[in-house]
């Protein structure tokens, strides 16, 4: 398929992994959780896939103020050479400080399929301080889906891809068990929390 160079470049955006120095700042401005605007609600716009950096990137430009909480991977390439990139901690979602104005201008960009309205700013905003902290911290974080146990999941990744089970602990890692349910028999196994999906 033949793409413009224009054309090539903008669906690169949103397509690629950036470079470190490229990324857009995770918070924008730096303050943004600890000030006060009332005339601007929270808000959380549900992004396209794999938009988030191009639309925080383009919010910074427009002074939107917004939150994208980010971690740094290890990825392998097509060569098998070990690189890293900062991958957003809840992939489709950014957080965001805009008035009726902003939210249009960030909808112009045809990033976001919806906005999530906020009934508790206070909450959210205490939550993210927590995010952010743990972020800032010297601890691994491993983002994971809001899962319970007792939860039906199914393995995402590794050897164990597509195997199914109940999740019967739940910490950094998630302990399985599978069952064979003729024998009335079952096993667990302990899994990283980042490897498994709800059914």
């Amino acid at each position: 398929m033949f793409f413009k160079p224009k054309e090539k470049l903008k669906k690169s955006l949103y397509t690629m992994t950036l470079a470190q120095s490229e990324n857009p700042d995770a918070l924008f401005p730096a303050d943004l959780l600890d000030t006060d605007q009332p005339e601007k609600p929270w808000r959380i716009a549900h992004v396209k896939s794999r938009r988030e950096k191009a639309l925080a990137g383009f919010l910074a430009k427009k002074g939107i103020g917004y939150y994208l909480p980010m971690v740094t991977r290890k990825q392998r390439s097509r060569t098998n050479r070990l690189r890293y990139s900062l991958v957003p901690v809840f992939p489709g979602y950014i957080f965001l400080k805009a008035d009726d104005n902003d939210r249009y201008t960030a909808l112009r960009t045809n990033h976001i399929a919806r906005f999530i309205e906020v009934p508790d700013p206070d909450t959210l905003v205490y939550e993210l301080k927590q995010i952010r902290t743990a972020l800032t911290g010297d601890l691994p974080v491993y983002p994971i889906d809001f899962l319970t146990v007792g939860q039906r999941v199914r393995v995402k990744k590794g050897p164990m891809k597509d195997v199914e089970g109940v999740i019967i602990r739940k910490d950094r890692h998630f302990r399985l068990v599978l069952s064979v349910t003729a024998i009335a028999q079952s096993i667990s196994v302990e899994l990283d929390a980042d490897m498994v999906e709800r059914i």
